[in-house]
Order: C-alpha cells, then structure tokens, then sequence
C-alpha cells in the first residue's frame, strides 16, 4: 500500500512531530461566542464582563475596567467555567485572557463550547449572572440538623444546582456548606436551589458553598447519604 497518498511534497518525516489533531484543533478553534462572565482581578477586585470571542485556552472579553496586561486574573464563564489564566493583552474596554491548562480541563472547556455555539437558547438572555460548571462535594443539611454528601452540579451567585438522593422537598429551606439556600425545582439528578442572601464575589459563593468537612464521592459522582441523625456508625 502506497502510504505516501495525500502527502504534500516536502511532509515531515516519519518521526517528526505529528500534525495537531482534528480534536486538538477543535478545542482550540477561537469562536464569535457571546457569554456572561466574571474576572477576579489580582487585587482581590471582581466585575462583570462579556465575552466576545473564546476558545478552550483563552478569550477576549468586555469590561468596564479590564485588568491589565501581565495580571493573574480568575474567570467565569457561563456554561464554560472557571478558569485560571494570565491577562496576555489589554486596552480601554477590552482584555485577552490565556488560560491553557490541563488537557482534560481543556477538553471539558471545548466541548462546553461546541454546546453553547449548539444551543443559542443558552446564551447570553439565558439568565443574569454565569453560571459554573462544577463537581465539588458538599454536604446539604436540612432544618432539623439531618445532613446528606452530594455534588454541586453547578453554581451562580444566586444559586445553585446539586446532585442529590434522596430530594429535597420543593421549598424546603436547607444549608448547602455554609450557605443557606431554598430548594425551587427538582430535576433528574437532584434539586435546583436559590441562595438567601446577597453575595458580591463568585469566589466567596464557591468557597462558601462548599462542604466544611471532607467528602469523598462515589459511584457516578455522587456521595452516599451521611452524617443522618440516628444513622449507624
């Protein structure tokens, strides 16, 4: 078999470096993509912002006071998530972020991506605030002290959705970390839930919502009921 069919004279040898995937590609192919985001600037600052164009290691993105070139920012990006990175450009009302890390992180990052370019509805009149991609362990504990493990699907500063069995009761008021919350909706893998009480920065709502002791998930993700008043050691 003649292997030398489609190869373009002068091809890199058998050895050499191999050309970057289709799916690497992908997941680096910077796309016109309108999201809601927040920057947690290196000062300790945080701000909305909106981004105009994104790929899985970086974006540009809208604020009214970007952070400057050369700064280690936190962004959060609605339906893609939250990423780590270094402001490589800015200007008035504008600044690039590059926050390639992980390869897996990346992928994630991608295919949230290609979801968000598939699916218009969840774009930027979607809701207010972005929400976050996430699958921290944390402990909900109900009014009466009984307390279950389960995983944050996703997190806002208005809310949360978690992975949870058994539900909730539709209005029951319940503490996700440190957080008190209301349950409004149920769904297939758990309950939907608004935080009462205003919160300012997505870092504090993520570090607060949080389990305050150790959790470790099992199975498909989702921890097993503990800590249940009356429960067997």
């Amino acid at each position: 078999m003649d292997t030398t069919i489609g190869k373009k004279p002068g091809a890199a040898p058998t050895g050499a470096t191999p050309e970057p995937s289709d799916d690497e590609r992908r997941r680096h192919r910077r796309v016109d993509l309108t999201l809601k985001a927040r920057v947690l600037k290196g000062d300790g600052e945080e701000e909305p912002c909106l981004v105009i164009n994104i790929s899985a290691g970086g974006a540009l993105l809208k604020a009214v006071n970007p952070p400057q070139a050369g700064e280690k920012v936190v962004v959060y990006i609605d339906t893609v998530g939250r990423h780590e990175g270094l402001v490589i450009r800015s200007s008035k009302h504008h600044f690039a972020v590059d926050y390639r890390g992980r390869r897996a992180k990346s992928k994630r990052a991608a295919d949230q991506i290609t979801y968000a370019v598939n699916n218009p509805h969840m774009r930027l009149e979607r809701r207010q605030n972005p929400r976050i991609g996430t699958e921290e362990p944390t402990v909900l504990t109900l009014e009466n002290g009984e307390s279950f493990a389960c995983e944050m699907l996703d997190i806002s500063l208005t809310g949360a959705s978690i992975a949870i069995d058994p539900k909730p009761e539709l209005g029951a008021v319940v503490h996700i970390g440190r957080t008190k919350a209301k349950v409004v909706r149920r769904h297939e893998k758990g309950v939907g839930l608004v935080f009462l009480g205003a919160a300012e920065k997505m870092e504090d709502v993520i570090k607060n919502a949080k389990s305050p002791i150790e959790t470790q998930p099992v199975g498909a993700g989702l921890a097993p009921q503990f800590g249940k008043k009356g429960a067997s050691g």
